[in-house]
């Protein structure tokens, strides 16, 4: 460890030592439910809730880890040479070994060396085949040179763990949910005739960081006119013209927890059937907010919603998603979680439980040639208090006019 760098750490770090400390016990008494004796964190959200570490590159040649052995809480760091100063920064990091250069099947070898020298390749390992680090081929190479251990594939313990957050976090997100809202009436200001979408993003990072916050798990969506309809594209050189749709949609980065808003805006006059459509659509959200209690099941949250869109009289033929997914920590390239009301894959239906954090959309494809665009949409987010759910995010859902 570089100390001396360590001493210079002179900036409010995210949180304090008893929070990460809190984490800790918290995984420890996970692990020994799984009975599981040991886990190999690679996942960057996972490694980022349990000690603060934050870098941009996710090398799937690169091992880059955190072993926690469940008996005794003991940790150990495992990384490349080239981080010693994020890992020096990183408060909450102890013990560290750094591996060799080398090809990345040669550290893993070094990490399973390592683990076997210290006595901790025996009984049941976890390894986090699933997320955004390391190649599951190297994660399952270091099982493979633990012959003494059994090894358990398990992506989901600590994303489930981060699931409910703690007073601490849920401070943050209250922040992030204020610069999103912040970050969305400079950008609704500057909308005007010949303006790039790629401005309109410009002003939005510029005011989210200004801020306070860094880099989003997904670059800004921004689609106007033939575009407004185009998910998950990212601003274009397109510029603005009179009468046209655009969608916004961006989350705001605080400590890398994030909170995701999107609001449709017409410049100038546009087809009344997208005012319509969005009048229809815009009570979805206070109807979930008013319906949802604590100890329900997530996938109650889908069933409130699609009742209203159903008994708004919206055309399912329009409907690109009316659905939503849980919000928290994420790094690029993505800020979605596994968890949503209408699950896409086989995972369990939470409890809703106070600390819950997740964003619900509403939105629309028309393809039908409504002058002024392809689509529209709405997104908020939403926090699940003591007694109910509150909306984080809350700023007028209709077809807003904008247009300087």
């Amino acid at each position: 460890m570089e100390q001396q760098i360590r001493d210079q750490v002179d900036w409010p770090q995210a949180f304090p030592p008893e929070e990460y400390a809190a984490r800790q016990t918290r995984l420890k008494s996970a692990l020994s439910a799984a009975e599981l004796d040991g886990i190999l964190v690679t996942e960057p959200r996972d490694l980022y809730y349990l000690t603060g570490y934050d870098q941009i590159w996710q090398h799937h040649l690169g091992v880059i880890g955190l072993y926690v052995r469940t008996a005794t809480g003991e940790r150990l760091f495992f990384d490349s040479a080239a981080h010693q100063v994020i890992v020096a920064t990183t408060p909450e990091i102890g013990e560290v070994l750094y591996h060799p250069r080398g090809t990345g099947r040669d550290q893993a070898r070094f990490v399973a060396r390592e683990l076997t020298a210290r006595g901790w390749d025996k009984g049941r390992i976890a390894l986090q085949t699933w997320g955004y680090g390391p190649h599951p081929d190297l994660l399952r190479a270091i099982g493979a040179d633990l012959p003494g251990a059994t090894i358990v594939e398990d992506s989901t313990l600590i994303e489930d763990l981060r699931l409910i957050k703690s007073t601490r976090e849920i401070a943050v997100v209250r922040q992030a949910a204020e610069i999103a809202k912040e970050a969305m009436a400079p950008a609704r200001d500057a909308l005007r005739p010949d303006l790039a979408e790629t401005e309109i993003a410009a002003v939005i990072a510029a005011e989210c960081m200004n801020r306070g916050c860094g880099d989003p798990g997904i670059r800004t969506m921004i689609g106007s006119g033939p575009r407004s309809g185009c998910h998950h594209g990212p601003a274009s050189a397109r510029r603005l013209k009179a009468g046209d749709i655009v969608h916004i949609d961006f989350c705001a980065s605080l400590h890398r927890y994030h909170v995701n808003i999107s609001r449709t805006f017409a410049l100038g006059e546009v087809d009344r059937r997208w005012h319509d459509l969005m009048a229809a659509s815009a009570g979805c959200m206070d109807a979930i907010a008013a319906e949802a209690k604590p100890g329900e099941p997530y996938s109650r949250i889908q069933e409130i919603a699609d009742r209203f869109i159903a008994d708004a009289g919206i055309d399912p033929a329009w409907i690109w998603l009316i659905g939503g997914y849980v919000l928290g920590i994420a790094f690029p390239p993505d800020w979605v979680h596994r968890h949503r009301p209408a699950p896409r894959e086989i995972v369990p239906d939470p409890v809703m439980a106070p600390g819950m954090v997740f964003n619900y959309e509403n939105q629309y494809d028309v393809l039908e040639g409504w002058p002024g665009g392809t689509g529209v949409g709405v997104i908020d987010s939403f926090l699940m208090g003591d007694d109910g759910l509150e909306i984080l995010t809350d700023l007028p859902r209709e077809l807003i006019v904008a247009g300087g």
